[in-house]
C-alpha cells in the first residue's frame, strides 16, 4: 500500500524541550498496538521508526541525548546553527545531512536569526 502525507496535515507537538515536531510516519510500537489511535496512516514503516519535520526558533537548543540502539539522519532544510556531536560543535547550514549513529550524545543548537528546520529521519540498529 502507498501511502501520502503533508505535514500540513500532522498535529505538531513540542519534543526535546524546544523543537516544533510533526510526525509524518512511523513505526507502531507494542505500546501503539494496545491502543486505540486515530491516524492510522501515521504507523506504517516497517525498517524506520520514524520520519519526522522539526522547527526550532532562534536562540533556543535541544536537550543534550543519545539513543541507544537507533540510528538517526538529520536533513538541514533551512537556517543555520550548531550541532553538538559527543561534546564536539559544529556548524550546520541548509543541504547539510548528518548520521548519528547510535550512543551519540547529540544536540541542535540554534544561535542563528533564523528558524532552523530539519528534516529526521530514525532507524532501529539491531
Amino acid at each position: 500500500m502507498v501511502t501520502i502525507r503533508n505535514w500540513q496535515d500532522v498535529d505538531p507537538y513540542v519534543g526535546h524541550e524546544t523543537a516544533i515536531i510533526w510526525p509524518v510516519f512511523r513505526a507502531e510500537s507494542e505500546a501503539d498496538k494496545v491502543r486505540n489511535h486515530e491516524d492510522d496512516a501515521l504507523f506504517i514503516t516497517r525498517g524506520i521508526s520514524g520520519f519526522t519535520r522539526h522547527m526550532m526558533q532562534p536562540g533556543k537548543s535541544g536537550d543534550y541525548h543519545d539513543h541507544e540502539k537507533i540510528e538517526q539522519v538529520y536533513y538541514i532544510v533551512s537556517g543555520q546553527g550548531k550541532m553538538k556531536l559527543d561534546g564536539e560543535l559544529y556548524q550546520i547550514r541548509p543541504g547539510d545531512t548528518v548520521h548519528i549513529p547510535p550512543k551519540v550524545k547529540h544536540q541542535l543548537i540554534n544561535d542563528g536569526d533564523d528558524w532552523i528546520e530539519h528534516l529526521l529521519i530514525s532507524a532501529p540498529v539491531r
